[in-house]
């Protein structure tokens, strides 16, 4: 098994005329190569920044192979990011140079770890760039807030990874629910013990503030839901037969 880290220099050049003009974009590159000893009993490569890991089970590649693992200046795909979610840190590239030493039958290890912050955020999932439908796709991740850091798994012998964070509506709908007659909410984006200042979108006068200690509605049945209230909450807001109400959430700091 041998590991290089290099780095390339990429020049792109724009004519602006006859003579002129250039802009350059840098990346980062680690190699390593797999032999039969390596292959057997597996490996993790990490990026340059060691911020991006990839895992290879035992046996999961079939021949010798390099791999290459790449750290992109996000500028190179700026028009390709979604508009409705925010990229959180760097692009990686990962490449198994000879694809025919994977087959598909087993899957790799990705964890792409995060700047730490205490501030409340939105869903933070691993994407990959399908090239296509030209357009970043989620993989079924986790999000591991305690080491700030985000897993998933993945069968693609070369993909474009990176985290992205969704954000946190603040405008939607509210139904109430049973609890334990307090000032109180489940929320999908908010963890439990966050204080939160509702209030009604059609007459901001009337506001509440409530602590949430429930998950919940689940945003795929209820998407246009933001936020559930205990019903002592909600009539502070509409009677209870109005059932559904819009409001506006906002953290309390």
């Amino acid at each position: 098994m041998k590991k290089v880290v290099s780095f390339g220099l990429s020049m792109l050049f724009v004519a602006l005329s006859a003579f002129s003009a250039q802009a350059q974009s840098f990346e980062s590159v680690v190699s390593t190569s797999f032999d039969a000893q390596t292959i057997v009993k597996g490996y993790t490569l990490s990026s340059d920044d060691s911020l991006m890991r990839l895992g290879i089970r035992p046996g999961t590649l079939n021949v010798e192979t390099r791999v290459d693992i790449k750290t992109l200046d996000s500028s190179l795909m700026a028009d390709a990011l979604p508009e409705d979610r925010m990229l959180v840190g760097n692009i990686y590239l990962f490449d198994i140079l000879n694809k025919t030493s994977y087959d598909g039958k087993d899957f790799f290890f990705l964890e792409i770890a995060y700047p730490q912050d205490t501030r409340v955020h939105g869903k933070r999932r691993i994407s990959f760039y399908n090239k296509v439908k030209l357009r970043w796709e989620e993989l079924p991740s986790q999000d591991h807030p305690k080491t700030s850091s985000v897993r998933a798994l993945i069968h693609l012998p070369y993909a474009r990874l990176a985290i992205f964070e969704e954000t946190i509506p603040e405008v939607g709908q509210a139904s109430w629910y049973g609890y334990r007659g307090c000032d109180c909410a489940a929320s999908p984006d908010y963890p439990k013990g966050s204080s939160l200042v509702v209030e009604r979108v059609d007459d901001p006068t009337k506001t509440v503030t409530v602590k949430v200690n429930d998950y919940g509605p689940d945003r795929e049945g209820h998407p246009e839901r933001v936020i559930d209230l205990d019903k002592v909450a909600f009539k502070k807001l509409a009677p209870l037969g109005a059932g559904v109400i819009d409001v506006r959430v906002r953290l309390l700091q």
